[in-house]
């Protein structure tokens, strides 16, 4: 098994392209956002830069080969949602050399919402907009 050290988004991308069968990237836009019912000092932490959660705001599907860099998914993102705070990704893989269907790529994506809106996010990467890997704290 071949080890790999994943500090960014550009290290993803890398590997991403180097697997034997195709994959389709699934990224996830989010902000941070303050909970529903937060209290004062949740206020305060969120505005010093600490707490709330990262509330999805779209998805898109890709192909690796789409991107050369960060820098290109940033421009992309830029049609997509103006403002955001990190990217939630994740990759689905093909079988027989074949991409997945659109069918489960878009079942993929909703599952993917689905599991970030609940709080359900270790099996996805997270980066932040400068392209590094972040580390979420859930709870």
């Amino acid at each position: 098994m071949k080890s790999f050290e994943l500090e960014s988004f550009n290290d993803f991308l890398t590997i991403a392209k180097q697997q034997d069968e195709p994959q389709r990237l699934l990224l996830v836009l989010a902000q941070r956002e303050l909970p529903h019912g937060h209290t004062d000092i949740q206020a305060q932490q969120f505005k010093d830069g600490i707490g709330g959660h990262l509330a999805p705001l779209a998805a898109v599907d890709k192909l690796p080969q789409d991107f050369t860099n960060f820098a290109d998914f940033i421009e992309e993102s830029r049609q997509v949602v103006a403002e955001w705070d990190a990217v939630f990704v994740a990759a689905l893989p093909g079988r027989n050399h074949q991409l997945p269907s659109t069918k489960e790529t878009d079942q993929a994506v909703e599952n993917m919402l689905h599991a970030i809106r609940n709080g359900i996010i270790g099996n996805f990467l997270v980066f932040d907009r400068e392209g590094y890997a972040l580390s979420l704290n859930v709870g």
